[in-house]
């Protein structure tokens, strides 16, 4: 009888569990019209910080999509877009974004800001090292 008690309790905990899954993975991640950059910026961090790297390129992407004469979202966007792929290990599309930004900077970056392509540079240093190991 207690055997029996303790599977119909299991079974039970594990469709609550199921539920709640599912529920979380069907949600409609609709972004409100009237974010700032600041906030689309925040919701990306927030999503990667949960260890959503695709969510926070979407968000990213919104970001340089709807602001792109925010040239300071949209250079930063442009680093943690590549960085987000390094950390999925798609360091092939990680290298081409980090070489696209790279060139923005040697095609007169005077007005972007300075601390992009230093850490691309780095990035872009790690992904090469690590593709000589292979």
């Amino acid at each position: 009888m207690k055997k029996a008690v303790g599977t119909v309790i299991t079974s039970v905990v594990l469709a609550v569990a199921l539920a709640l899954l599912a529920s979380c993975a069907s949600q409609n991640h609709t972004i409100p019209d009237d974010l700032t950059a600041g906030e689309i910026f925040q919701r990306a961090q927030d999503a990667v910080d949960r260890g959503d790297y695709n969510l926070g390129i979407t968000f990213y992407t919104l970001c340089q999509q709807r602001y792109p004469d925010d040239l300071n979202h949209e250079i930063w966007a442009s680093y943690e877009i590549a960085f987000l792929y390094h950390k999925m290990r798609n360091n092939e599309k990680a290298l081409q974004l980090v070489n696209e930004l790279l060139a923005r900077y040697t095609n007169g970056g005077d007005a972007l800001p300075p601390a992009p392509p230093v850490l691309a540079q780095k990035l872009k240093t790690l992904i090469e090292e690590a593709n000589k190991k292979k």
